[in-house]
C-alpha cells in the first residue's frame, strides 16, 4: 500500500535498494555540499565543470554536490579489503539545455578496493538487473565500451578530439577521411554482441557477457570521459525513455588522484528522474 502512494522515482529507489542490498551493498549518507576546493582540482572528472557555490557562516567557500562518487571515496575509510556501497542522493549540474541548475535524483552503486574479476562482473551484472528493474517489462538494454582500449589506440594520435567526435557518430566515412587508426575503423564498425569472444578488453567480464547476451550491446561510439574511466563503461537505456538512464564504468584514476594508488573501483549511477518520463 505504501508504494502505491508514492512517486514513480521513489518506488524505483525502493526497489534497486532492495536488490543491492540483497547483494551486501551498505547504505552510504553523505552531507549535501563539500569545500570547493576538494571539486576544483578535480573538475576533469566531473559531468559539469560548472559547479554551484554559496559562502557559509564562517567565510569558507562551499559547493553544492555535483557529484556522488568523489563524496564516496573522499569519506569512506582506507582498506585492502572491499568496500561496496549504495547510495540514494541528489547531485546539482547545470541543465545541458540552459543556464540553470537542476536537482538530480541519483541511485547507484560504488565497488572500491582490491577489486577481482568477480567484483566487476557482479557490478555489470547489478548495471543489468538494475536496468530490469526499472523496465517493468519494457524492452532494455546495456551498452559496453572500453574506455582503456579506446585511449591506447588514440595514444598518439595528433587529431585524437576528432576521431572521438567521428567515433561517437560511427562516421565510418569520416574516420576513414582523416586516416584514423585502422583498430578505431573496426571498433566503430561493431553492433551488437556477436564479437564478445574476440575482445580480449572484456575477458573480466566474459561470464556476465555470456549470460546476458540478449540484454547487452557491444558498441564502442559510446565514449564516456576518458579522463574520467579506464576501462569497462557502460550506458543503460529502457524502451520509451529517450535519454540514458544508467551510466557507470572503471575508474581507477580517479582512485589515484584521491591518493589511493593501489585501489581499483567500478560503479553506476541511476538517474532516477528519467523514470517519470
Amino acid at each position: 500500500m505504501l508504494k502505491m502512494r508514492l512517486r514513480p522515482e521513489e518506488i524505483a529507489a525502493l526497489n534497486l535498494r532492495e536488490l543491492y542490498e540483497e547483494h551486501n551493498y551498505l547504505f552510504f549518507r553523505m552531507s549535501r555540499f563539500e569545500e570547493y576546493d576538494f571539486y576544483a582540482g578535480k573538475k576533469d572528472f566531473l559531468t559539469s565543470k560548472s559547479i554551484l557555490t554559496f559562502t557559509d557562516i564562517n567565510g569558507k567557500l562551499m559547493a553544492l554536490r555535483p557529484d556522488v562518487t568523489l563524496s564516496i571515496i573522499k569519506h569512506a575509510k582506507n582498506s585492502d579489503g572491499i568496500q561496496k556501497f549504495y547510495y540514494d542522493e541528489k547531485v546539482y549540474r547545470v541543465h545541458k539545455n540552459s543556464n540553470s541548475f537542476r536537482e538530480i535524483s541519483q541511485t547507484g552503486i560504488e565497488c572500491i578496493g582490491n577489486l577481482t574479476d568477480e567484483n566487476i562482473n557482479e557490478v555489470v551484472e547489478l548495471a543489468i538487473l538494475s536496468l530490469r528493474t526499472l523496465a517493468e517489462g519494457r524492452k532494455y538494454i546495456l551498452d559496453i565500451s572500453h574506455a582503456g582500449m579506446i585511449a591506447e589506440l588514440l595514444n598518439e594520435s595528433e587529431n585524437r578530439n576528432e576521431i572521438l567526435k567521428l567515433l561517437s557518430e560511427k562516421n565510418i566515412h569520416g574516420l576513414k577521411n582523416i586516416n584514423a587508426p585502422e583498430k578505431i575503423i573496426e571498433l566503430a564498425k561493431i553492433q551488437g554482441n556477436n564479437d564478445i569472444e574476440n575482445l580480449k578488453c572484456f575477458e573480466p567480464i566474459i561470464k556476465t557477457l555470456r549470460k546476458y547476451k540478449n540484454e547487452i550491446n557491444i558498441d564502442f561510439s559510446n565514449i564516456n570521459n576518458l579522463n574520467y574511466y579506464n576501462g569497462i563503461i557502460f550506458r543503460g537505456y529502457i524502451e520509451g525513455i529517450p535519454e540514458s538512464i544508467l551510466s557507470g564504468g572503471e575508474y581507477d584514476n580517479l582512485m589515484r588522484l584521491m591518493g589511493n594508488k593501489n585501489s581499483k573501483a567500478i560503479g553506476f549511477a541511476v538517474y532516477l528522474d528519467e523514470v517519470r518520463k
